[in-house]
């Protein structure tokens, strides 16, 4: 749960004020043919949050969007030429410049799967990037966000992202300069699956949109944070799910539910550390080496 409340100051400062719990991963990459880079840099941007789960903190956002990802960087369709974790949206950022980011050389886990339910994925953050992202006044998703959720009732639901129709960039010689506009909207909370869409395994969070919303298409909101607000006394509110995608002709938007996925996550990680398989969330090891890069 969140209790604080932001500035006075209108609608962008009530945007900044939550933007506090967002972060891109941000890229430029260029396409590859017969193993050389072609063509301009491209730009692309992918929201999400930091969450902690076992003392270990990851970057969490949509699935598909880290496998696609993931495929084009291991079929070698794409080299990618930077990498930063973008977290200067908040009221607390100390700097605009965001944080260099070793992309290829992190830890990844996504699941894409629509029978289930399931879309979310986790890029492991060593200690060296969370100390950054606190600086930032980044704030993480801890358990105490989702383990009560289910005995809240939400009045208000909102969604997060970066509209890719607000994302540009514009040239520095011979690099380019990415920037993103962050968005929050308004979404109502549906029980009952549009018509055409089958049940899943695992509950999803069906949401619907606002008819007269200030842009076209929610395309690049996908890992955005959902949250969910009681107006109490006292107001507060959770991040409730990750936005997964969206039926465009009905408006409508699927999120994985936090709690869903967090216990997941959490079953997982239990595992692979009876097991000894645990590098894929961090080991002493990476500890380690993540304090002779500071």
């Amino acid at each position: 749960m969140n209790s604080g409340k932001p500035d006075e100051g209108g609608t962008e400062k009530l945007l900044e004020f939550f933007c506090r719990h967002l972060v891109a991963l941000c890229i430029t990459y260029r396409q590859v043919k017969s193993r050389i880079p072609v063509g301009d840099q491209i730009f692309s941007a992918y929201p999400g949050v930091v969450i902690c789960i076992r003392g270990t903190c990851s970057f969490l956002t949509a699935g598909h969007a880290l496998k696609d990802l993931t495929a084009s960087l291991e079929s070698g369709d794409i080299v990618v030429e930077s990498a930063v974790l973008a977290d200067t949206f908040g009221p607390d950022a100390i700097s605009e410049k965001p944080i260099p980011f070793d992309l290829l050389n992190e830890p990844r886990f996504f699941i894409d799967d629509t029978e289930e339910g399931l879309d979310f994925g986790l890029i492991a953050l060593r200690p060296y990037y969370v100390a950054l992202l606190a600086k930032h006044g980044i704030k993480a998703l801890f358990e105490e966000n989702w383990i009560a959720q289910h005995r809240v009732k939400f009045d208000a639901y909102a969604m997060l992202g970066l509209p890719e129709e607000f994302v540009s960039y514009e040239k520095d010689g011979p690099e380019i300069v990415g920037k993103v506009s962050p968005t929050m909207i308004l979404v109502k909370a549906i029980d009952i699956p549009p018509e055409g869409t089958k049940r899943t395994i695992y509950p999803r969070f069906i949401g619907k949109l606002d008819e007269n919303l200030p842009f076209s298409s929610v395309v690049g909101m996908s890992g955005g944070p959902i949250f969910g607000f009681r107006y109490g006394p006292p107001t507060a509110y959770w991040v409730v799910a990750i936005q997964s995608r969206w039926l465009k002709s009905q408006r409508v938007v699927f999120a994985c539910p936090l709690p869903v996925l967090a216990e997941l996550l959490t079953t997982w990680i239990d595992v692979l550390s009876k097991s000894g398989d645990f590098q894929s969330f961090g080991t002493e090891e990476r500890n380690e080496d993540s304090k002779k890069r500071v």
